[in-house]
Parts: structure tokens; sequence; C-alpha cells
């Protein structure tokens, strides 16, 4: 019963773990950059109007501030594509 219980408990880690880099993936940059400006103008248009920060890392731009709606938001942007990855 306890191998049992160890062995769910190693595979839910690796699953999740496994989650956790696919989630780094989809921000790995395929080209060039866009200007921070250029992604600051796609996410106004979106409804986020209130940018406060935007700083680049491993490929993704992060974003934070408040949408039109005064509702906090992060988001992580592929720096390459401007395509939103992760929302919060």
């Amino acid at each position: 019963m306890q191998r049992t219980i160890a062995i769910a408990a190693a595979l839910s880690v690796l699953a999740f773990s496994a989650g956790l880099a696919r989630a780094e993936e989809s921000c790995e940059s395929s080209g060039k950059a866009m200007p921070k400006s250029q992604i600051e103008a796609m996410l106004k248009k979106e409804g986020y109007t209130k940018i406060r920060e935007i700083r680049e890392h491993s490929g993704c731009y992060e974003a934070k501030g408040f949408d039109k709606n005064g509702k906090r938001f992060e988001l992580e942007i592929n720096a390459s594509t401007g395509k939103i990855s992760k929302a919060e």
C-alpha cells in the first residue's frame, strides 16, 4: 500500500514538472523580440488600459497593470509573436 502511494506521488511530481516545462516552452522565441512599445499598443487595444510595467525575461514579456474594469492583471507574452501565453 505504501509503495503504491509513493509511486502515485512520484508520478504526480513528474506530471507537474512536465506542465511547467511546457509553460516555459510557450515563451521560447523563434525570432526577434517585438519592441515594448508595440506590445503596449497591442495590450491597450485588447482593453488593458493601465499598464504599470512591461519587462522582458526568457523570451517573454511580463506585463502588469489594470484592465478597463479596474481588475489587476499579470500576463506573459511571447516576445517575438505577441501572443499571450499566460494570464493571471
